[in-house]
């Protein structure tokens, strides 16, 4: 067994960063959206509102890094699973990228609300709310739904191809459903966000990411065949 640590560091610090960042941006953002005066709370807490929906554009980023690094790498084996991969990390992107947005017109609508002392603005509550509900919809579709079969997707491909040790992928494959049905649940309203049950469906798959993103940064991708042509030059030469 050979192992390639090229493009498999880069990718297994960039799930590194997506995971940090997004938990950190709930951390920051989540007293202030908690608030039952939403708009007030926007408004004396906007430095930290733009710091986690910022947090949240790294995350992204980070996202788009790993479907970039890994597409060569699963079309190296099969085209199918490589444009699998990439929609699905793609709609996952573009889905969590409208809660952002939603996110952040919170801002100027609690100035606007501010200014008018909450008078000339009566609506702006409720906009606020929907603007909220999109985020959190966006969220619980994205970050835990979508992210599901992209990890579906992924975990086979490694599983399938001998990329990562059998344990570790089928470790990830376990965790896709219970985490797609956390995602599910909630947005049925089957589960409150903060309930201890939906954080045990979610710790499965999230813990085997990072497990994942610390075997690719320390051992790289194996290829079981030690004759093959090492798989950095065959990413290359694509």
């Amino acid at each position: 067994m050979k192992y390639f640590r090229g493009p498999a560091q880069q990718t297994g610090w960039l799930f590194v960063l997506a995971t940090v960042s997004g938990v950190l941006s709930v951390l920051v953002m989540s007293s202030t959206l908690g608030d039952e005066e939403l708009l007030s709370a926007v408004h004396s807490n906007q430095g930290s509102m733009i710091l986690g929906e910022m947090l949240i554009f790294i995350m992204l980023a980070a996202m788009v890094g790993t479907a970039v690094l890994l597409s060569p790498i699963l079309r190296a084996h099969s085209e199918t699973l490589a444009l699998s991969y990439v929609l699905a990390r793609t709609l996952e992107v573009v889905v969590i990228a409208i809660g952002l947005v939603a996110g952040l017109l919170l801002v100027p609508l609690s100035w606007e609300f501010a200014a008018a002392d909450g008078g000339d603005v009566a609506g702006a509550p409720v906009l606020a709310e929907s603007l909220k509900a999109a985020s959190d919809w966006t969220g619980y579709l994205g970050a835990q739904m979508i992210f599901s079969i992209s990890a579906l997707v992924l975990n086979w491909a490694f599983l399938r191809h001998g990329l990562i040790p059998r344990w570790l992928a089928l470790w990830g494959l376990i965790g896709v459903p219970l985490m797609f049905a956390s995602g599910l649940l909630v947005m049925f309203e089957s589960l409150n966000s903060n309930a201890s049950t939906l954080n045990l469906l979610v710790v499965p798959l999230a813990v085997q990411e990072m497990a994942m993103a610390i075997w690719l940064i320390v051992r790289g991708f194996t290829r079981h065949d030690p004759a093959s042509e090492p798989l950095d030059r065959l990413v290359a030469s694509r």
